[in-house]
């Protein structure tokens, strides 16, 4: 009834405007600033953080994103999402964290114009000094995320927002690759910090830091209790256990690799993206390097469908997206090199996400996802090296023969149930027994739905010397 009633409202507003505003000579702009405070005054409340956002009504300029929500904006973005879907509110609320972003870009936009100072939120590696500020907090971010139930009841607001990545070709497999999740990032973010403060961000995984600990990356620091926890099958120890919603499961270093730093170094030699963004070119291939690494974790990760629900995709794709922005320091005319040729990814595609169960509608294309408007709304602290002293970490040491930053392994009598226990004279670790793998799979698939895509994330080329014993592979 109520939407009903909120649909009707809106039409007749739509109708008094146009057969009016020509004869009261109503500015196009004021009419375009009613009608959202008028949407805003309906949207559900959301919290302080989210409701408070400014919102830049100009002019009947197309470019949603750039420009603000204005009257076109409306029509085509908001308008349909709330008429087309059951579940409304959580609709208002996506819509409403992107609205959020954009005002920040608008702003900081603004700011650089004038010359102003502007305060940059910070990403840092997970195991940055300090561990209090750094990732304990984004850990508590992410626990009262996933216990929050006010948008929908039967739903916790983490689970809403995991649940938009669903691994198709769309958000893969292209240019877009970059730009569709850096805005989700973004968005995920400023679901934090409606629940939790505003300075809050997602830490980023160094990922080369467990890959130099060669024959012993199962053993890293990473999933101990510290940090992400459980390292095999249900997350049941550490700061992401047992919470709400949809369970995590693991099976870290069964198949797939980490990322070397000598991938790094070849992807940053390259002039163009067009050069990074193809699968044949494997040296280069940033997005396949992202790809093992969700393999490598396994269970929940190496699904596209679940692999948002682990907290640790979050600071998988801060990485990624932090070597992006070095790559976009090194060559000329970033935002406009945005590679041709690619069906699914064409430059002035919407990120509209209407595939999806819960469709936030972005007003923005897969193009303007490459822009520095976008790129200076967060700043990266420089990955840990032996100069900055491993970025005070405790939990790295700098190898002096190398010269690189090495992650400590779990606290010595840290177990869980299947745990890897030895290593045979091989030096590749020994992977958990077949039937516990059985299970892992078994688990995670009845949490999806009935005819779900796996979408699971490809290998191009897995070490020979690493079994493969993924939960998928069994």
């Amino acid at each position: 009834m109520f939407i009903c009633q909120q649909n009707t409202f809106k039409s007749h507003l739509f109708m008094v405007f146009n057969r009016f505003g020509s004869r009261m000579h109503i500015d196009r702009a004021l009419v375009s600033l009613l009608l959202t405070v008028l949407l805003v005054a309906i949207l559900p409340n959301i919290g302080a953080e989210i409701s408070s956002f400014q919102i830049n009504s100009t002019d009947h300029n197309a470019n949603c994103f750039e420009r603000g929500i204005n009257i076109i904006c409306f029509k085509r973005f908001l308008q349909p999402a709330a008429e087309t879907l059951n579940d409304t509110r959580s609709s208002n609320f996506l819509n409403a964290l992107l609205r959020k972003i954009n005002s920040e870009a608008d702003r900081a936009t603004k700011s650089r114009q004038r010359r102003q100072t502007v305060e940059v939120l910070v990403r840092r590696e997970i195991r940055a000094d300090s561990y209090e500020t750094n990732f304990l907090r984004y850990a508590q971010a992410v626990q009262r995320l996933k216990n929050d139930f006010g948008i929908r009841p039967d739903m916790n607001t983490y689970d809403i927002i995991a649940i938009i990545h669903t691994g198709s070709i769309r958000e893969h497999r292209g240019p877009a690759f970059f730009s569709w999740h850096r805005i989700y990032l973004l968005l995920y973010e400023a679901a934090l910090q409606s629940v939790f403060g505003p300075d809050v961000t997602v830490p980023y995984w160094d990922s080369s830091l467990d890959e130099a600990m060669e024959n012993r990356q199962a053993r890293t620091i990473l999933f101990s209790n510290k940090y992400f926890g459980t390292p095999f099958g249900e997350v049941t120890e550490g700061l992401f256990a047992n919470l709400p919603g949809v369970k995590i499961r693991r099976n870290i270093g069964a198949t797939a690799a980490l990322i070397p730093k000598n991938a790094i170094a070849d992807v940053l030699t390259r002039t163009s993206h067009s050069q990074i963004v193809r699968r044949d070119q494997r040296r280069y291939y940033w997005e396949g390097y992202h790809d093992s690494v969700h393999r490598w974790v396994d269970g929940t990760m190496a699904s596209g469908t679940l692999a948002a629900f682990d907290p640790i995709f979050w600071c998988h794709h801060a990485f990624v997206d932090y070597v992006w922005e070095l790559f976009r320091e090194r060559i000329s005319n970033a935002p406009g090199d945005y590679p041709l040729g690619f069906d699914e990814h064409p430059p002035e595609g919407q990120m509209r996400f209407n595939s999806y169960r819960n469709q936030p509608n972005p007003p923005i294309t897969n193009r303007e996802g490459y822009s520095n408007e976008y790129a200076r709304l967060r700043r990266y602290a420089p990955a840990p090296s032996c100069q900055n002293l491993c970025s005070n970490s405790q939990d790295l040491y700098c190898n002096g023969m190398r010269d690189i930053c090495v992650s400590l392994e779990r606290v010595t009598g840290e177990t869980f149930a299947q745990d890897v226990v030895a290593f045979p004279a091989s030096g590749v670790p020994q992977g958990p027994d077949i039937t516990t793998l059985q299970g892992i799979q078994q688990s995670i698939l009845q949490d999806m739905p009935a005819g779900t895509p796996l979408n699971l994330f490809e290998v191009d080329e897995i070490d020979p010397n690493t079994r493969g014993l993924s939960v998928f592979d069994v």
